[in-house]
C-alpha cells in the first residue's frame, strides 16, 4: 500500500498540516459537488480505516501532532467521530497522561458553526468570511476529524509560559526524553500507526526549528532511525521569517536553534528541507506579486502557501499508478550519500490564461515564477543542480498546445533524460477548500486561471508547479547559518549546556565543522575550479 506516516510539531508545523489535510478533504467530495478529479490518487497512502467502539468505520489521517499544552486551542482528543474511547484506544494508558486539551477555550464562531452543521440553523459563509479575523490557533480553521492517538500534547511545558519558555534546543531534547517517560507517546502512539503499515513508505515530518521542537524533534527522530534505520524520512523545517524577538538575545537564541537543526536534523533525514515562510519581497522578487495578495505577518496566510507546496510535491508518492516512492527521490537527490538537502519551490498559481496554452505562450514571457522558500536565495549565473522532482498539476487536457507550453515550462530545467530528474503532469489542480485564505488577486478566476476580467468568485482550485531539488543554490542558506554562528559566543548561551541533554562546546564547534562540510557539498562547479 506504500503508507506514508506523517508528524507535525509546533505551532507553525500544525498550521501547514492544517491546511495540508483540509486540501484533503477536498479529494472526497462525492456526487455532482466533487470539483477535483481523484482518479490519480491513492487516498490510503496518508490515510488509515479504523472502527469505533459503536462498529462506526472510519477514514482518518495517518498522523500524530505535537503542541504544547494550549496549544491545541479549543481542539479535543475526542470528538463527534470518537465520542469515547474506541477499540483502537482500548488499551492506551490515557490516564499516564493529558487524556484532554484545555477545554477552557472557546471555539471561535467557524468552529460552532462545524458544530451545528447537524441543524438548520447555520450561517457558515459569514464564519468563513471572518476567518482572517477570528483564526489565533491552527485549530479555528481545522474540519478534519483526527484519531484520538493522533493528539499528543507535550505535558512538560504550557504554551506562552514566560517563566519556562520552550524556546531552546537543548530544553526540546530534554523535554522529549521526560515526555516520553509520563507518555510513552513513542512507545503507544507511533507505534500503533506504524505497526498497521503493510508497507511503510516513509515519514513526513513538519517542524519547528525556531524554538525547543527542533531538539525535541531531534529525539524523536533519534528513536525513529534506531528502528527503522533506512526507512526514507523527509523532514520539512519551519522557520518563521517574522519571528518575534522579544530580545537581541532571544534572536540570537533563534539563529542558534536553526543552525543547529539544519546540521543535527539533516544527519537523521534522508531529506531535510529549510523552509522560511513567504515574504512580500520574496513574492515580488521571484514575479507572483500579481496573483498573491497575503498578509505575511499571519501564520494564517503564509503556512497555506507552503501547504500548497508540500501537498503537490508530495502527489508523485501518492499516485496509483507509476508512482514515485519516497526512496526514489531520496536517491534522485542524495545519490552520493552527502547531499541531504533539498530546496522546495512552488508557483501559486502556475500562469496558464484562461483563453488557453496558447494564448498563454503568446502573452507571457515568464512560465515560471517561482518562488523559493530559502531565506537566502543565491544569485547565481549558474546553478548546479543535482537532482530534481518536477511537479505541473492542474494542466488541463482539453487545451491546445499543452505539450508546447510544458516544453517551454521545463525549459530552465536538467535533461529530461537526465536519470537524477523526475517530472509529473497531473490533471487534478491543488484544491481550496473553504479554509483557505482568500490570498489569490481578482486575476485569477474561478478555476484558478488568469483571466483579464475581474473575477467574481473565488478559485476553488488552482494550477501548481513545484521544483524539489538539491543543488548548489543551497550553499548560501548553509553560509548564512554558518555566519550567524561565528557571531555567537556559545559560551554566553549557558542553558544550552544544562541538563542532561545539554550541548558541550564541543558541540557547538561540531556544528561549525558540519556546516562548513555542508558547505563545501554545495559548491557550484565553477567555485570548484577557482579554488
Amino acid at each position: 500500500m506504500r503508507e506514508i506516516v506523517t508528524l507535525q510539531l509546533g505551532s507553525l508545523a500544525n498550521h501547514v498540516g492544517t491546511h495540508f489535510w483540509n486540501s484533503q478533504e477536498e479529494y472526497f467530495s462525492y456526487g455532482d459537488s466533487a470539483q477535483i478529479k481523484t482518479e490519480e490518487i491513492n487516498h490510503d497512502v496518508l490515510y488509515r480505516q479504523g472502527e469505533t467502539s459503536s462498529g462506526v468505520l472510519t477514514y482518518t489521517p495517518r498522523t500524530l501532532i505535537y503542541d504544547l499544552k494550549g496549544g491545541f486551542g479549543s481542539m479535543q482528543k475526542y470528538n463527534k467521530l470518537f465520542g469515547g474511547v474506541d477499540t483502537d484506544a482500548q488499551q492506551v494508558p490515557w490516564e499516564q497522561g493529558i487524556n484532554r486539551i484545555d477545554r477552557q477555550i472557546n471555539k471561535n464562531q467557524y468552529q460552532q458553526e462545524l458544530d451545528r452543521m447537524d441543524s438548520q440553523h447555520v450561517n457558515m459563509d459569514a464564519a468563513i468570511q471572518q476567518l482572517d479575523q477570528s483564526v489565533n490557533n491552527w485549530s479555528d480553521y481545522n474540519r478534519i476529524y483526527y484519531h484520538p492517538r493522533s493528539i499528543n500534547p507535550i505535558v512538560t511545558h504550557q504554551m506562552d509560559n514566560d517563566i519556562t519558555p520552550f524556546d531552546n534546543y537543548t530544553i526540546g531534547r530534554q523535554s522529549y526524553q521526560d515526555n516520553e517517560k509520563e507518555t510513552d507517546i513513542f512507545e503507544d502512539n507511533f507505534r500503533f500507526f506504524v505497526e498497521e503499515c503493510d508497507n511503510l513508505q516513509g515519514f513526513q515530518i513538519m517542524t519547528d526549528v525556531d524554538d525547543a521542537f527542533a531538539g525535541f524533534t531531534e529525539g524523536l527522530l533519534n528513536d525513529i532511525r534506531d528502528e527503522f534505520a533506512k526507512t526514507p524520512i523527509m523532514t520539512y523545517g519551519l522557520c518563521d521569517s517574522h519571528a518575534q524577538y522579544r530580545t537581541d538575545r532571544h534572536k540570537q537564541k533563534i539563529m542558534l536553534n536553526r543552525a543547529l537543526s539544519i546540521t543535527r536534523l539533516s544527519n537523521f533525514s534522508s531529506i531535510y528541507v529549510p523552509i522560511y515562510t513567504p515574504t512580500q519581497s520574496s513574492i515580488q522578487k521571484c514575479g507572483l506579486s500579481s496573483y498573491l495578495r497575503f498578509n505575511e505577518l499571519s501564520r494564517y496566510h503564509t503556512s497555506a502557501i507552503i501547504a500548497s507546496a508540500i501537498e503537490s510535491n508530495s502527489l508523485p508518492y501518492r499516485l496509483k499508478h507509476n508512482p514515485l516512492t519516497m526512496a526514489d527521490t531520496v536517491s534522485k537527490l542524495n545519490w552520493v550519500r552527502s547531499t541531504s538537502l533539498a530546496s522546495l519551490s512552488v508557483s501559486l498559481p502556475l500562469p496558464i490564461s484562461e483563453n488557453g496554452y496558447t494564448d498563454t505562450l503568446e502573452n507571457n514571457q515568464q512560465l515560471r515564477p517561482t518562488l523559493s522558500f530559502l531565506d537566502r536565495v543565491a544569485v547565481q549565473d549558474k546553478n548546479d543542480v543535482y537532482g530534481e522532482v518536477l511537479v505541473a498539476r492542474g494542466l488541463p487536457s482539453n487545451m491546445r498546445q499543452q505539450s508546447e507550453y510544458l516544453e517551454k515550462l521545463y525549459s530552465n530545467f536538467k535533461d529530461s533524460n537526465d536519470p537524477l530528474q523526475a517530472r509529473f503532469s497531473l490533471d487534478c489542480a491543488f484544491p481550496l477548500p473553504e479554509t483557505y485564505p482568500h490570498i489569490f488577486s481578482s486575476c485569477v478566476n474561478q478555476d484558478g486561471f488568469i483571466t483579464q476580467q475581474t473575477s467574481v468568485e473565488p478559485a476553488q482550485s488552482v494550477p501548481v508547479f513545484t521544483q524539489f531539488e538539491s543543488g548548489s543554490i543551497l550553499k548560501e542558506t548553509v553560509d548564512h547559518h554558518l555566519n550567524n554562528l561565528n557571531k555567537i559566543a556559545f559560551n554566553d548561551f549557558y542553558e544550552y549546556s544544562q541538563g542532561e541533554s545539554g550541548l558541550s562546546r564541543e558541540d557547538f564547534l561540531e556544528t561549525k565543522e558540519a556546516l562548513i562540510s555542508l558547505s563545501d557539498n554545495y559548491r557550484n562547479d565553477d567555485d570548484s575550479m577557482m579554488l
